[in-house]
């Protein structure tokens, strides 16, 4: 289960093989649609909720609301089922999906980017592996960031839904950027690997990955008339 960002979808995989997937048709309807969602992967795998294993969510960074929505679901299937839960990083889960393109050099590194509103995103940077380089942080975005890789002339590959704030901003000739965003297709290979490793998440005190505080205005007091 993906839901991140504003888009979220799901879906059904067996060894890594993907069985059924969808993905929501509106920005931000996650509570809404992820329980439709899940019922139509499910069909479209043939399988029965019981039939699974684990139920894998990526866990943030992202916006507040959305992690907040997917992680409850998928803690109330645990509980329902009697299922381990994994939490799969959701920078990751756009690194995956630009490695598995395979479209681009093999000394690329890939530097997944979700929206944080205004010229700041969460980032982090992995190796061509898949290889953690530089862990998630919140970055605000100017012509200087990543000076550091393009000065050693590295080609960097940016994507999710946070990459389009970069490209107008950076003039590097080694700054490449892939179509890939956030979705669930990209997570079997690394809910699988955590799976094998037994990394299970604890369903009762598991919090998304906020990697800051969410951004919470207080409404103005109205004044009434006398």
């Amino acid at each position: 289960m993906e839901t991140a960002t504003e888009r979220c979808s799901i879906v059904v995989a067996n060894d890594g093989k993907i069985l059924g997937q969808t993905t929501s048709s509106g920005n931000f309807e996650h509570s809404a649609q992820l329980t439709l969602l899940l019922s139509s992967a499910m069909q479209q795998s043939q399988c029965e909720l019981v039939d699974l294993d684990a139920i894998a969510i990526s866990i943030g960074p992202g916006s507040y609301t959305s992690l907040r929505s997917g992680l409850s679901t998928a803690k109330g299937l645990c509980y329902g089922l009697d299922l381990p839960l994994l939490s799969i990083d959701s920078l990751s889960i756009i690194a995956a999906g630009c490695i598995q393109e395979q479209k681009y050099s093999t000394d690329s590194l890939y530097v997944p980017m979700i929206d944080a509103r205004r010229m700041e995103v969460y980032t982090a940077v992995y190796s061509a592996s898949g290889e953690v380089l530089e862990k998630s942080s919140a970055m605000i975005l100017t012509s200087e960031s990543f000076n550091d890789y393009f000065q050693r002339e590295v080609p960097l590959v940016f994507a999710g839904n946070g990459a389009p704030k970069f490209s107008p901003v950076t003039t590097s000739p080694f700054a490449h950027f892939s179509p890939v965003h956030s979705n669930a297709i990209y997570m079997p290979d690394l809910a699988e690997k955590a799976f094998k490793q037994k990394a299970f998440a604890d369903v009762a005190y598991l919090e998304p990955h906020y990697l800051k505080p969410p951004n919470i205005t207080v409404p103005k007091k109205i004044q009434l008339g006398s």
